[in-house]
Order: C-alpha cells, then structure tokens, then sequence
C-alpha cells in the first residue's frame, strides 16, 4: 500500500474502530444506573427502610463472622459471633472459635463487662460512652448492626445529592454526624465525630431489596485506626420480647480482674497502642 493510500484508509480503520466503541458505550449507558433521583423520594425511601430496620431493634438475635484488626489488637483470626441486643441499652456478644467460647461481653447502659475463659480473665469498662467517643454505646452497635440510622428532616433540606445519592450533615449535642445513602436510601456509611474522635459504620454489602434490605457486611473503625471490626452477617431475626438472661453476665469469683487502664498496659506492652 502506497503512503497516500495508507493515509486515506487511516480514517476509515478510526471509524471501523469507532462504530464498535459507540455500540458498547451505548449499552453500557443503558445498562448503568439511572441518574440520581430527587431528593425528597430519597428521603421517604430512606426514612421507611430506617424505620422497618429500627422496629428490630427491641430484641433480636443475630449470628456473624467478626474479624478484628488495627493497631490496637493487629489482625486476628476470625471468630463466630452470636450477639443479642435489645433497645436501647443492652447488648451481650459471645464470640467462639474451634476450641469453644473465647469471649463474653454484655453491656448494660455504659459499662461493659467481658469474660474470656481460656485466660480467666475478668474485664470491667465503666463510663463506656467516654471510653468509645459515642453516647449510648449499645445503642450506636445496635443501631450499627441494622443500618437504622436516621438524619432529621432538617438534615435532608441541606443535603447534597451526588452520583451515589446523597450526603446528610448535621450537629446532635456535642457530636457531628455525617450520613451517606445510595440511590435507594440504604446507608453506605456513617461517621459520628465527638471533639478529636471519630467512629465510622460502612455498608459494603446488603441483603434483599428496597425497604426489606438488610446490610450483609458492616465495618466499624475509629478514625485514628486504633481498631476495625467487620461484621459478615449469616443471619438476624427479631425476637418477641427480650429475655434478662440474654445480659446477665457475672464475673467469677477467681477471675483475674482488670480495668481499663490494666487493658491499656497491656496492649501498649504488646505494640497494640502507640
């Protein structure tokens, strides 16, 4: 082919190429999600699967595989959970693995009490709320845990819609709250900032569709990356009534009992906190 040829078939081979370019960009085009839709369908959406998530929240059960990393523990094996919770104050986790129960947390308003058999190790938190950066502690994981997070109205009159939905700030006493939603309501994630300290919930993954969806995958990590915890849930059911022995959670006689400050020396002699 001479040089002239070759220079008039260039445009002709760049439209052979760009015919098949526009046909794809087209279907992908129609196969991508629509444009985000208005705000106030966002809210009611949103509104209505928070609050069919919430009803949950008086008692229910629920069984996951929790993973533990951050600089406070390093990564840890990854442990079965069955957790039993009940609004707004109550909270008892027990965590096995192959060689049975390794832990037992049951939190009552603010503080938290733990048992780890293997090391008989007794564990008491009070003022639980300081000690995490949030107010009502039970409530937060609860809530956490079924993705029932509610902005008021007044947050949605200033929120921001972007391409994944929207994004909702607003204050609540001496805490800031930020809220993102996908385009249908769900949240993607939830950041509450209380002075210095931050805690975040991340939705990567849900169950079901529309208001009847349930978060599959929850990633709850503080800001300075002291620790991370996800949440692969297996299965979750409400309960008719909350039972008392679901949190009753007594420390044995000859346990070796520790307070925060012990918990800290240790994981600072560990490496853990730095």
């Amino acid at each position: 082919m001479t040089p002239a040829r070759a220079r008039r078939s260039l445009p002709r081979a760049a439209v052979a190429l760009a015919l098949p370019a526009a046909v794809a960009a087209l279907l992908l085009a129609s196969c991508a999600p629509p444009a985000p839709r208005g705000l106030e369908p966002l809210e009611v959406m949103a509104r209505r699967g928070a609050e069919r998530r919430e009803r949950r929240l008086a008692a229910f059960e629920l069984q996951a595989v929790v993973r533990v990393d951050g600089r406070a523990t390093g990564r840890l094996p990854a442990v079965s959970l069955n957790a039993r919770l009940a609004s707004p104050d109550r909270v008892r986790l027990q965590c096995r693995w192959l060689l049975g129960l390794l832990a037992d947390v049951a939190v009552r308003g603010d503080t938290l009490v733990a048992w780890m058999p293997a090391e008989r190790l007794g564990i008491r938190v009070p003022d639980l709320a300081d000690t995490l950066g949030v107010r009502d502690p039970a409530l937060f994981l609860g809530r956490a845990l079924t993705a029932s997070w509610q902005a008021p109205r007044e947050a949605w009159r200033a929120a921001v819609a972007d391409s994944g939905g929207a994004t909702l700030a607003w204050p609540q006493g001496d805490e800031r709250w930020t809220l993102r939603v996908d385009r249908d309501g769900r949240p993607r994630d939830v950041t509450v900032a209380r002075g210095e300290r931050t805690v975040t919930a991340r939705y990567a993954a849900w169950r079901g569709a529309g208001e009847r969806a349930w978060p599959a995958r929850i990633d709850l990590a503080d800001g300075a990356g002291w620790l991370k915890v996800r949440f692969d849930l297996e299965d979750m059911r409400a309960a008719k009534r909350a039972r008392a022995a679901w949190f009753a959670l007594a420390l044995p006689e000859d346990a070796r009992r520790l307070e925060l400050d012990d918990v800290k020396r240790v994981l600072s002699s560990r490496g853990g906190l730095r």
